[in-house]
């Protein structure tokens, strides 16, 4: 695909290559709030449930 750019129509239109950009800005935006999503949510936040240890007796 070619991008026409004309002076007459530079005023009705946004020039492609700006709605390409803003586009790919966008995408980077999203790939990478999703990768910080991603990486916060899979690291364990600490846990206030305690584990019984093997070697702890328990008695029912």
């Amino acid at each position: 695909m070619r991008w026409k750019i004309s002076p007459d129509n530079a005023h009705r239109h946004h020039d492609p290559r700006q709605v390409d950009l803003l586009a790919i800005i966008a995408l980077l935006i999203i790939v990478a709030a999703s990768i910080w999503y991603l990486t916060a949510s899979f690291t364990a936040a600490p846990s206030s449930t305690a584990f019984i240890v093997p070697s702890q007796n328990v008695r029912w």
